[in-house]
């Protein structure tokens, strides 16, 4: 039988890996997490496939849908995102992603970007995020 002090270890110890196990598809303190491959399906059908579209340099990713908002991340021209819906001239934006099909990986990536910077990779869904 477990003493009362081993108990409690053992109850903060499972507490702690339960806690751990649940942060890994979301941003944790601004960091960047990798979408576990269970979640990336989800992640597709509740997102489109967008990229950042920018003449130069870097566009910021902000934290909220304004300027007034903190940066989260700088994206290059070229960089794939997967956006969630507009809100004003805003695009949310729920992670980026590196590759090709079947090889992607996606990381998340909470924040916004305004809606000249970013267009849909398919020919028929380019505009989208500005009508």
């Amino acid at each position: 039988m477990l003493s009362f002090s081993q108990s409690k270890a053992l109850f903060i110890a499972a507490a702690i890996a339960t806690f751990s196990l649940s942060l890994v598809s979301y941003p944790v303190f601004g960091k960047e997490q990798t979408v576990a491959p269970d979640k990336v399906e989800a992640l597709k059908e509740q997102t489109k496939c967008s990229f950042i579209n920018i003449k130069s340099g870097t566009v910021n990713i902000r934290k909220g849908p304004g300027n007034q908002h903190r940066v989260v991340a700088k994206l290059k021209r070229g960089d794939g995102v997967r956006a969630v819906s507009r809100q004003g001239n805003w695009v949310k934006i729920a992670a980026r992603f590196t590759g090709n099909p079947p090889n992607e990986t996606f990381v998340i990536l909470d924040g916004w970007v305004n809606n000249q910077y970013i267009n849909g990779c398919s020919e028929d869904q380019f505009d989208m995020w500005r009508k």
